[in-house]
């Protein structure tokens, strides 16, 4: 189990970062994204990594000064099959309306999994927020594994989850599934967190027959939905929010009616998942 952390936490020259659940999330201020130094920048990929989801309140990013922040972390990528901005080669629009009739949600996932190199870190910025709901939640993979027994934990050394896509506006082209391992390290931080996402997605473990696959990726995903691992994030105007899917999934809450609910999403590339 990862140390206490202290409520607020001093950073590099102007930041301050304060610590929004026990372990999971953290309100970053200080400066605004655009003027962030490089030493700065290194300190949000430090707090990202190790709470898994980093809040700026009110920056109000265009898409371009979106793409920008994003760039420095690492290379730019996006969600093969995905539509994307008309005008903004990397940002995708996420639009959506909730349901007045039976409020649902997205379903806790890890973005673009499907790939050889998911993205490292994605971000949202808000663009026009239901005046309720709408609510995006992250939960901590790191403390999903660390949750588990040491027998757990021994079985799952070396084993291998089938990823393949859903979801996507043209399948047709998405590449190949992928194998990743069940548990993987993050390189910012050096610590271990499942990596897993929903049933859709996450399809086959790799050895075993279908029943047991199916039964032990169930009860991982089961696993990593504990709710002193979760922080939720309610939209404010300007919020933009950036999370690590090293160590995260996420899941949005269609509970806004007929409200519309809109966020530019930018993605970074990662490496490929190691164990």
């Amino acid at each position: 189990m990862a140390a206490e952390p202290q409520a607020i936490i001093d950073l590099a020259p102007t930041l301050t970062a304060e610590v929004l659940t026990g372990y999971t999330g953290v309100r970053i201020t200080g400066a605004s994204i655009p003027d962030l130094t490089d030493d700065q920048i290194e300190e949000v990929r430090r707090l990202v990594a190790e709470f898994c989801v980093g809040v700026f309140p009110g920056e109000f990013l265009t898409p371009a000064q979106h793409q920008r922040f994003l760039s420095r972390f690492a290379p730019l990528t996006d969600t093969p099959g995905q539509d994307l901005h008309p005008d903004f080669e990397h940002v995708q629009v996420v639009a959506n309306r909730g349901s007045s009739e039976r409020p649902m949600s997205g379903g806790f996932h890890t973005d673009t999994c499907f790939v050889e190199r998911p993205p490292s870190f994605s971000s949202l910025a808000a663009v026009e927020i239901p005046e309720h709901g709408g609510d995006t939640i992250f939960c901590n993979q790191y403390l999903a594994y660390d949750a588990l027994s040491p027998v757990m934990k021994s079985f799952l050394e070396g084993l291998r989850f089938k990823h393949v896509v859903s979801g996507t506006d043209h399948p047709e082209a998405v590449p190949d599934p992928v194998w990743h391992p069940a548990v993987r390290t993050n390189p910012v931080t050096g610590r271990k967190a499942l990596y897993v996402t929903f049933g859709a997605r996450c399809i086959e473990a790799e050895g075993m027959t279908p029943e047991e696959g199916a039964n032990l990726i169930s009860f991982l995903y089961q696993n990593s939905q504990q709710l002193h691992a979760m922080y939720r994030h309610r939209w404010q105007p300007g919020d933009v929010v950036i999370w690590d899917n090293r160590c995260s999934m996420h899941a949005a809450i269609y509970d806004h009616g007929d409200q519309p609910r809109t966020l530019y999403r930018v993605m970074c590339e990662g490496e490929r998942p190691f164990e």
